[in-house]
């Protein structure tokens, strides 16, 4: 077996492994998930290790003999699906150890190894048949997650997210099916092989092909107003669920178009680019003005995931070489940072059972080690200076202010982006001081929360210390993105 097709194959049988173990009982599942999830997480490191070596040069593949109607079983690699694949890794790690108290059964744990399952395979299909496979599987566990162990209302959000993102795979599926019958028209043969499909003629069937994929992707990234599952399917899924849909469902959109979109169809790219580039200005600014008007604080951190995805969506859309690096870096960025914020949102709410911001006030005397990481993952989601929200964030602003596209090179698009990052410290840190320094109000329970225990603290010590590490030396990261993002630039 490949090391490739171990990186997808290890969850998915942990997950098999987890529900065998559930026969033995709870503890059992949950040790046998531990297990799994930590050999995932070295494995997919291993498997990285040789691209930091090389600084991301380098393609390792894996193909097998095309099947029916050119289908076949083909494996990419490179430096930016390996690190989603890492990231994906720790928080399925991170998701596990932080749900370990939990009285839970075996198919929770189940659930999350076959999520990280999907996404890995996602992350390395280049056989576009495969691509959806993998694209759709990964609605199936989540469905669950959410469904099954979610807050009051959870079966309405986990229908609506399955709805709204089944509905744009359709559209997906479509394009991808026109553009194989297209190929298939040229040349004769049937392929799937991304590399087979460049420059395929498309014809008049060209823009809805490319129409297609945007809806697709835009779904899931989720573009304004396809953005409307977002914050039910955050609010109602447990923590961990939000930490897995946060920190790395929401990076399949963009990177279908790193990978799909964008290469295949780079004169629509550029024709389109006013378009998406102005709804990833308007998801900026508006996921910001929602997030300013929420009372509950997982539902505020939600609308802020829809702002900082407007900010990844402008750089890569910019053309620069600076933009697409920070966007494809404020990706990993945006997983830890709000992968930290719902994770503690999640704790608060296990301890109280209260989410709002009037719930609480002077929280910080109670729940000091929370006050603390709150402030430290805040301050790099607004993107303060030294953190790595700032890097990311300021190379999209600087990308989408010297794009070589034309139409993009005008200030709306640099001002909109400055006027999301000051959005993002007037939600913030009103909320911040509402929860943790604002005096009690008649209805607080802060005197019921206690502080974080070392497991939990431990977590969040590995997190932020990501979040100080890519703020401080990110050139370690943006040279393993380098080869993935000069490949989209040219």
């Amino acid at each position: 077996m490949s090391e490739l097709t171990l990186l997808w194959v290890l969850p998915l049988g942990g997950a098999v492994a987890c529900l065998v173990a559930g026969r033995f009982g709870r503890a059992a599942a949950r040790t046998c998930a531990l297990i799994f999830g930590a050999a995932y997480f070295v494995v997919s490191l291993a498997a990285l290790m040789p691209f930091v070596a090389t600084r991301g040069v380098g393609l390792d593949a894996v193909g097998g003999a095309p099947l029916a109607f050119g289908v076949s079983y083909l494996l990419a690699a490179d430096g930016l699906s390996l690190s989603l694949i890492l990231l994906t890794a720790f928080l399925n790690l991170v998701c596990v150890i932080s749900s370990w108290e939990n009285d839970v059964p075996a198919g929770y744990w189940a659930n999350f190894l076959a999520l990280a399952s999907a996404l890995t395979g996602v992350f390395l299909a280049r056989d576009l048949f495969l691509f959806y496979m993998f694209w759709e599987a990964t609605l199936i566990p989540m469905f669950f997650i959410i469904g099954l162990w979610g807050s009051a209302n959870r079966r309405h959000a986990a229908v609506k997210f399955f709805l709204f993102t089944f509905a744009g795979s359709v559209f997906m599926l479509l394009a991808l099916i026109a553009l194989v019958v297209a190929k298939h028209g040229q040349t004769g043969t049937w392929t799937w092989d991304l590399a087979g499909l460049q420059g395929a003629p498309v014809g008049a069937a060209g823009p809805w092909i490319f129409l297609g994929l945007l809806l697709g992707f835009g779904v899931k990234i989720p573009v304004v107003p396809l953005h409307t599952w977002l914050p039910d399917a955050h609010t109602e899924a447990p923590a961990a669920g939000s930490v897995m849909l946060a920190g790395v469902m929401l990076k399949m959109g963009l990177y279908g178009l790193i990978r799909i979109a964008l290469p295949l169809f780079p004169v629509y790219a550029q024709t389109w680019a006013p378009v998406l580039a102005g709804l990833a200005a308007v998801n900026a600014v508006y996921g910001a003005l929602c997030a300013m008007a929420q009372t509950d604080l997982k539902r505020l951190v939600a609308y802020s995931s829809i702002a900082h995805l407007g900010f990844c969506l402008l750089g890569i859309l910019s053309g620069a070489a600076q933009g697409v690096a920070g966007g494809s870096l404020q990706m990993i960025n945006h997983g830890i940072t709000t992968g930290a914020l719902f994770l503690m949102v999640g704790f608060l709410y296990e301890r109280s059972h209260k989410r709002g911001l009037a719930d609480f006030g002077e929280l910080a005397n109670t729940a000091p080690w929370l006050s603390f990481f709150f402030g430290f993952a805040m301050f790099a989601s607004i993107g303060l200076p030294g953190l790595n929200g700032f890097v990311g964030e300021f190379m999209c602003l600087s990308g989408i202010s010297h794009s070589p596209i034309p139409m993009l090179d005008v200030p709306f698009f640099a001002v909109a982006g400055v006027l999301g990052v000051t959005l993002a410290a007037a939600y913030m840190l009103p909320a911040y001081q509402a929860v943790f320094w604002a005096p009690k109000g008649p209805e607080s329970v802060s005197e019921h929360v206690f502080d974080l225990t070392f497991r939990e603290r431990s977590i969040l010590w590995a997190l932020c210390g990501l979040m100080l590490w890519i703020g401080l030396a990110p050139s370690g990261w943006l040279d393993l993105l380098e080869p993935s993002v000069r490949g989209l630039v040219r």
